[in-house]
Parts: C-alpha cells; sequence; structure tokens
C-alpha cells in the first residue's frame, strides 16, 4: 500500500489514543516519495535525447538543446553535444531549472547572439526546491553559437542556465523526496520536500539531508550541518542504502548521533528500493544502540503524531455543537438533535471555531472578530479582554497552544500573531494571556489566517497588505522553549502556492499540503486547491462561495463552508452537500 492509498480513514483503525495533535491533519505517517495529489504522475524515464541534426541552423541547435535538457544521468552526455567542449564543461544543468508553459521564442540578436524567452510557471532551484511563479512571470536567457567544424553549436550559455523544461516533463525528470530535520523541543521530525532527478537517488537526498537548515525552519529544527561523506556516494546494495560518514565530521554526543541518524533513515527510507539503511563513521559501524536494522526513525526515539491521535469531529447546527463521526454524510438531523454537547451553547453570531485536540476546549471569535472566547467542556466560558481586531479562525497546536492572527490594539499595536497557553488555568491571568509571537517576515502585512502544522513546528499564514490587494501564503518555522511554548517564528518564510492571488482560509491536511481558499488570476470566485510546500498548486473540483477549509481527515475529506453556512464535503470528484450541517470543527487529524 502506498502513502496515497494509506487514506485517514483507513488510519482510523490503527490510531491510538494519545495527547495533543497539530491543527491540520496527516493519516498517512509512513515516510514515503511525496504524495501524488490526483491521480497518479508520470514515471520518472531514463532518456536519451537526440542529438544535434547535421546542417542545422543556429535556432535548430538550441531549440535541440533546450529539447535534450529533458533528462539526466548519462542522457546529459547527448545534451553536451550541442555545446562546443568549453561550454559543455561549464554548464551545470542541476544549477536551476525553469518550468515553462508556451512555446519558448528564440530571437536572434545579431553576431551569433541569442535570446530564448518563455512564460515561466515554477522553477527548481539548486537546493531542488519547487518555485512556484506568480502570473505573468518570465524569463529570458542569451545564447551565443559558432561554428565548430562547419557545425553551429553553442559556445555561451547565460550564467546560471541549467535547464528550461516544458511543464509535462517535469514528472519524468523530476520526482518530490521529502528530506527531515529533528524538531527543537519536540521528538519529531519535520519534513522539507525536495526535487531530485532520478540518477543518483540516494547519493543526492544524502547530500541534501547534509547540507545547510533551510531558512525558512532555522530555530525551529536542528542539524547535525558539519556531517559530511567519506566518499560522495550512497550506494545502495541489496536494499541498503549505505552512508559512510567522516568520523571526525560527526558530533560525539549520542543524542545528537541519534537525531542524525534519524533524519537520514527517515528520507533514505523513502527511496524506493531502499529498505534498510546502514550508516558507518569512516567505514567503522556507529554504535546507536540498536541492534535490528535502521529501518524506521521511530527505532531512535522519533514519533509520529499523526498516527498517535485520537480524531475528534464536532459538527454545528445553530447554537450547538456535537461529536459525530468523520462520516459526515451519515450525520442526520435527528443525530444533532438528540445528543448532548460537551459545550455551553453558543452565542449568536459567534463563529470561526477551533477545537483543542484533547477535546476538552472550544475556542470562537464573536461576529466583530474583535472578541476571542475560550469554552470547557465543564460549562466555563472564557471571554478574553480585546487585543486585536479583525482576528483569524483560531487554532490549536499540538502542545495545547491556542494560536489567532489579528491586528493588534492598544499596546499590542502592530502586532499580527499570538499564541495563548491553554494548559494553564484561564484564573492565572499571566500565564494565560496573549503572548505576542514575533514574524518579522510579515512586515506590515495583515493576517487573513494562521494555521499550525501537524507536528507543531510550522506555521502557514495567509497575509495582504491591505484588503483585496492580492494575498500571500507563506510558512515559516515555530520556535519553541523546553516547555513547548512559542518564543518566535523563524527569520524568513517560504512562500507557496505563488499563482493564487487572492486567498480566504487553509488548512493543513499532509505533512507537506495545504487544502486552500483561494483563486487564480484569471478567476472571479474563489474555489478549493491543494497546495504543496515546495511543490506544485492544484485546483480540486470547483465548489464556488467557499470561505472557510477544514477537513475530517486528509486531503480526500476536505470540508468547504460556504458564506451562507452550507457545508460540502469532497467526496472522489465531486462535492456532496451536507444539509443538516452548517459547521465542522475537528482536532487530532
Amino acid at each position: 500500500m502506498t502513502g496515497r492509498e494509506l487514506t485517514r480513514r483507513s488510519a482510523l483503525g490503527l490510531a491510538v489514543a494519545g495527547a495533543l495533535a497539530g491543527c491540520g491533519l496527516n493519516t498517512d505517517s509512513t515516510i514515503r516519495p511525496g504524495l501524488p495529489i490526483d491521480g497518479p504522475r508520470p514515471q520518472p524515464l531514463s532518456r536519451t535525447p537526440n542529438g544535434p541534426t547535421p546542417g542545422a541552423s543556429p535556432a535548430e541547435v538550441i531549440r535541440g538543446f533546450l529539447r535534450a535538457g529533458s533528462t539526466s544521468g548519462e542522457g546529459l552526455e547527448v545534451t553536451r553535444s550541442y555545446l562546443t567542449q568549453e561550454a559543455a564543461q561549464g554548464w551545470i544543468p542541476d544549477s536551476q531549472t525553469v518550468i515553462y508553459t508556451g512555446d519558448p521564442e528564440i530571437e536572434p540578436m545579431g553576431d551569433g547572439a541569442f535570446r530564448v524567452s518563455a512564460r515561466v510557471v515554477a522553477r527548481i532551484n539548486a537546493d531542488g526546491r519547487y518555485l512556484v511563479s506568480p502570473p505573468f512571470d518570465g524569463a529570458a536567457f542569451d545564447f551565443h553559437v559558432d561554428l565548430v567544424d562547419g557545425e553551429w553549436r553553442i559556445d555561451e550559455l547565460q550564467e546560471g542556465f541549467g535547464r528550461l523544461l516544458e511543464q509535462p516533463e517535469v514528472g519524468y525528470i523530476f520526482r518530490e523526496y521529502p528530506v527531515h530535520y529533528p524538531a527543537i523541543g519536540w521528538n519529531a521530525l519535520v519534513v522539507d520536500q525536495r526535487w531530485v532527478t532520478q540518477d543518483q537517488l540516494a547519493t543526492r537526498l544524502t547530500r541534501a539531508q547534509l547540507g545547510s537548515i533551510p531558512g525558512y525552519l532555522r530555530e525551529a529544527v536542528s542539524s547535525d550541518i558539519g556531517a559530511r561523506l567519506a566518499v560522495d556516494a550512497v550506494p545502495v546494495r541489496n536494499g541498503v542504502a549505505i552512508v559512510d560518514l567522516e568520523s571526525e565530521s560527526v558530533a560525539d554526543d549520542a543524542t545528537a548521533r541519534k537525531r542524525l541518524a534519524a533524519q537520514l533513515v527517515a528520507t533514505l527510507m523513502s527511496l524506493p528500493g531502499v529498505t534498510e539503511v546502514g550508516i558507518t563513521l569512516s567505514g567503522a559501524p556507529l554504535d546507536l544502540g540498536v541492534t535490528a536494522p535502521l529501518t524506521s526513525p521511530e527505532q531512535l526515539g522519533f514519533v509520529d503524531r499523526t498516527q498517535t491521535n485520537t480524531p475528534i469531529v464536532l459538527a454545528r447546527r445553530g447554537d450547538k455543537v456535537v461529536a459525530v463521526d468523520d462520516r459526515l454524510a451519515s450525520v442526520g438531523a435527528t443525530d444533532l438533535r438528540r445528543k448532548e454537547s460537551p459545550f455551553p451553547p453558543l452565542e449568536k453570531g459567534w463563529r470561526h471555531l477551533a477545537l483543542r485536540t484533547d477535546g476538552k476546549e472550544l475556542a470562537a471569535l464573536d461576529g466583530t472578530q474583535e472578541t476571542l472566547h475560550r469554552m470547557l467542556d465543564d460549562g466555563e466560558v472564557v471571554h478574553l479582554d480585546r487585543f486585536a481586531a479583525a482576528m483569524t479562525r483560531p487554532c490549536y497546536d499540538y502542545g495545547g497552544v491556542l494560536w489567532v492572527g489579528g491586528s493588534g490594539l492598544g499596546r499590542e499595536e502592530g502586532y499580527r500573531l499570538w499564541a495563548i497557553n491553554s494548559t494553564v488555568d484561564p484564573a492565572n491571568q499571566a500565564e494565560s494571556a496573549p503572548q505576542h509571537v514575533p514574524a518579522q517576515w510579515l512586515g506590515t502585512r495583515f493576517v487573513r489566517a494562521a494555521v499550525v502544522s501537524p507536528e507543531g513546528s510550522r506555521i502557514a499564514v495567509i497575509s495582504e497588505q491591505e484588503r483585496g490587494t492580492g494575498s500571500t501564503l507563506e510558512v515559516s518555522g515555530i520556535a519553541r522553549q523546553a516547555n513547548g511554548l512559542p518564543t518566535t517564528t523563524s527569520p524568513q518564510a517560504f512562500r507557496i502556492g505563488a499563482d493564487l492571488v487572492e486567498m480566504l482560509d487553509a488548512v493543513w491536511v499532509g505533512q507537506s499540503t495545504l487544502a486552500v481558499i483561494g483563486r487564480r488570476n484569471d478567476q472571479e470566485e474563489m474555489q478549493p486547491y491543494l497546495v504543496e510546500v515546495g511543490g506544485p498548486v492544484e485546483a480540486m473540483t470547483p465548489r464556488p462561495g467557499g470561505v472557510a477549509v477544514t477537513t475530517t481527515g486528509d486531503d480526500q475529506d476536505v470540508v468547504v463552508r460556504t458564506g451562507e453556512d452550507r457545508v460540502f464535503q469532497r467526496a472522489g470528484g465531486r462535492w456532496q452537500e451536507l444539509q443538516p450541517i452548517d459547521g465542522v470543527v475537528t482536532a487530532g487529524v
């Protein structure tokens, strides 16, 4: 069974009672290659491109070179045959891949110079990170050709040029794989997706794993960034990926060594054909205190919280919320009437609900979105003093911290993100008061939505400079104290889904995927999308009118609420309306 096939519902039977979980959800914790969103992706191919045709014109040679770039490994030797020897030696195909749509234009500039222009939809940079382009992005590259033994060859490439790849070709050349970083303060691994070509996979992924921490995760994760391969190769023999590290490059600390080993195991076990990971230090076995073959980071003390959560789903009808099965289509009006609510009735106008992952606290905003209320399952209701306007839907993270975005009021002016420790007595105002969480990468932009990832180490934020002027979706790490309370976000953020020009709401539906209500530049109405962190944007079946999104499982169980409080759940290639329900709130999924 692949990671894609193991859906949230099938995982329910495996779930055990556990502690708190993130605001998002993930049903399949199997660490495997990146999860395809809809339908099978093209299988990577070992392509041998065509070489230059005798007598080809300069433009034909340039076009042939661009087409021949759709390969990797030994196939690149044919691609280099379009270049002079000197140009071939300097060309680094993986330095950057520009993904285009339409037909590139080749324009002669005189004296053997040509310019190639294309409409860009994404880029894959030297780190293997997939960056979706905003609308109307374009690129131009300059080439120069010269005669070599009577045939035109490219003797100059624009500095930094790697590949120019047509969009449908990407899946044949690249495949996404996760690299992993230990969360600071948590015994969990944080996923960072990378896109790599299909040759030397184990070596490429190990290089990525031993590289520097991504800027958007700094202060949220750790890594032994000094560790180096003894030889720049990771062979796979009989299913065992063999990682030999320079002994002097690896920290002596036993805990640090386990963290490094857990990263390598989690990352390399995602490769097809790898059934075990062997780690040595300059040829000598690395003692990790584990006698069994290394196949899982759990052997080294790491846990996957997505398999230790107990999902909770509440359906709302009017002022009442009741626990229901995650199969929302089976919930009837009679069920909603008969069942008792664990919480006091919602006051008129209270919306934007959030549920703590132990199911014992519910948060809601009033109609003005300026007052946050906390309802406990013992009947107590806590009304927080106003501290922000235009607050976003709140969200509880794995550790019971309640997050909310907004525009700070009074002494909170200029602040945009807050965290509230919901695990302490609300009467303890000093410890339960909203605490500002800095996010310098937000600048002066206003937050429209903020949701914490399932493992609790990343936050996805939709922001905009002014309402209606365009939205930005970014992900940044969360730095925490030893007790799990957040202190700040990473210094940088990673922009994703850049081709969506306006967005309203988002929810995590996997370790690296968010469901988003947004629209592209050529659309007038908001629609649901799946946005990968470090991957493409994919439209779900259209369901116009959505203003809020959640899920009862994974990306197959997305729930959309419209502005008229009509609720729809994704059901294969369609949306099923859940007529008795006018809202859904979930936790631990």
